[in-house]
């Protein structure tokens, strides 16, 4: 796959058929998430590829965040249809059947911390790109935050930061292209 046939072809999957997808293929996307940039070369992240019951006690878990999602779409006059649809994805990440979960050392210096999350982002990002090059549905999530403590916890790491969650698997429902949104883009000494 053309590398920006990728980057514009990658979509938020939200609907996922049951099947398991091998492992080769969920090695292949993480070996290509940990060739991510990072700051100082520190490779700050852990990843967590979880099926089964573990996925289903992770998700039972990532449903707590639904309160503090209601307020955030209510503030954002979302719609009631839209909102719902969301509360249902959290419920279940669209029954995707693995959710894999990123997270970051935890740092006292802003600067690394930063760094850290910076460094995250990118493995995320590399993550959804190779994830959407292998046949494979992401969405990368990070209203989770919200229960960050509790999801930590329940992974035994309660002393990291977590970046963010993805569910992976078949898709199930062919996401829409959304549109892009008019930015500044600024171009100095040109």
């Amino acid at each position: 796959m053309e590398l920006y046939e990728a980057i514009r072809n990658r979509r938020s999957h939200r609907f996922y058929k049951p099947d398991l997808p091998p492992r080769e293929v969920l090695e292949r996307v993480i070996q290509a998430a940990i060739w991510a940039p990072s700051g100082t070369n520190a490779q700050p992240w852990q990843i967590d590829v979880l099926a089964g019951r573990y996925r289903d006690e992770f998700v039972e878990r990532v449903t707590h965040c639904i309160a503090h999602m209601r307020e955030l779409m209510k503030a954002a006059n979302i719609p009631e249809k839209g909102q719902e649809l969301v509360i249902k994805f959290f419920q279940n990440l669209g029954g995707a059947p693995v959710v894999i979960v990123v997270t970051v050392d935890k740092v006292a210096d802003p600067g690394m911390m930063e760094a850290n999350i910076q460094s995250g982002a990118a493995l995320m990002q590399n993550l959804l790109l190779a994830a959407h090059a292998e046949g494979l549905g992401t969405c990368w999530m990070t209203g989770p935050n919200y229960v960050a403590q509790e999801l930590l916890d329940y992974l035994g790491k309660p002393d990291r930061h977590l970046l963010a969650i993805t569910p992976i698997g078949y898709s199930a429902k062919e996401p829409p292209v959304p549109p892009r949104k008019e930015r500044e883009i600024r171009w100095l000494g040109f």
